[in-house]
């Protein structure tokens, strides 16, 4: 069995250890779904980020009793953890305005809290997208959300397309304590942001980091071969405190396993570099 190194915890976003079809990144893996967690296990994976899909799936475990039972037991039967879910159905259908949205997303944080969860990403893009400009039709749904993930003992980790400015003034303006950033490394390059600038800014509102790297076209790449500076992302990382876990939303490449055991060496590699340079 593979384990992270000391003080490092790693999760991976469900589907990523197994093949996809063609032209599928983000894909729940259907019928494989039980087998990530064996190979999540063996690879010293703490956890898999479950996502309920853009459209609604009734098999999706998360919406079963039976397949609450049985995610529960196979963390356990692999030495993981339940840590993070994902709601992508708010890509495709609005937030704001919709009840039966608003109401998919409690649900699923009740879902969470039977599994045990300690966060909720909601990526607030497309339909659901956050802007200056619109941020104040968000702050009632979003308190809403915040207020039953508290009730959960649960964050709200929000992934946006706002600069860390307007993010932290949107924060400012829900004001609600349960709610805090996931900083998605190949996203944020992707869209010109200042990494190191980012992160220094946001500093403890950052509660959940994904790893990725994309190029100039936005295609996500394999770790070290995009845009995105890993040195400089760690550095600032370790100077603002970050503890949490790294989650790998990263592509499979030719083998899942063997990709996965890569990027676990190359942010080791990385975050001991910087630790390193502080001591």
């Amino acid at each position: 069995m593979t384990a992270a190194a000391p003080g490092l915890r790693f999760g991976i976003v469900q589907g990523r250890l197994v093949q996809s079809p063609p032209g599928e990144l983000q894909w729940f893996p259907q019928r494989y779904w039980e087998s990530e967690f064996f190979i999540a296990g063996a690879l010293g994976i703490d956890y898999i980020e479950l996502i309920a899909e853009r459209n609604h799936n009734p098999g999706n475990p998360l919406w079963l009793d039976g397949g609450i039972a049985r995610m529960r037991d196979l963390a356990a039967a692999n030495r993981m953890s339940l840590h993070a879910l994902c709601d992508d159905f708010i890509i495709d259908h609005a937030l704001c305005g919709d009840d039966a949205v608003l109401r998919q997303v409690v649900d699923l944080v009740g879902r969470g809290g039977r599994l045990g969860a300690r966060k909720l990403v909601l990526p607030l893009f497309e339909a659901s997208e956050l802007t200056p400009t619109n941020a104040a039709a968000f702050r009632d749904p979003l308190r809403a959300i915040a207020d039953a993930a508290a009730a959960q003992g649960m964050l709200v980790c929000l992934e946006t397309i706002l600069t860390a400015r307007e993010l932290m003034a949107a924060l400012d303006a829900f004001g609600h304590s349960a709610l805090s950033v996931v900083y998605d490394t190949g996203n944020r390059v992707a869209f010109g942001h200042d990494l190191p600038g980012d992160i220094r800014l946001l500093g403890s509102r950052i509660s959940h980091v994904h790893i990725k790297d994309k190029n100039s076209a936005n295609r996500n790449v394999l770790l070290g071969t995009g845009l995105v500076d890993f040195r400089a992302v760690f550095e600032v990382l370790a100077e603002i405190g970050y503890s949490g876990p790294y989650t790998f939303e990263t592509q499979r490449g030719r083998n899942p396993a063997r990709t996965a055991r890569y990027n676990m060496g190359v942010v080791e590699f990385f975050h001991a570099e910087a630790e390193e340079a502080r001591s």
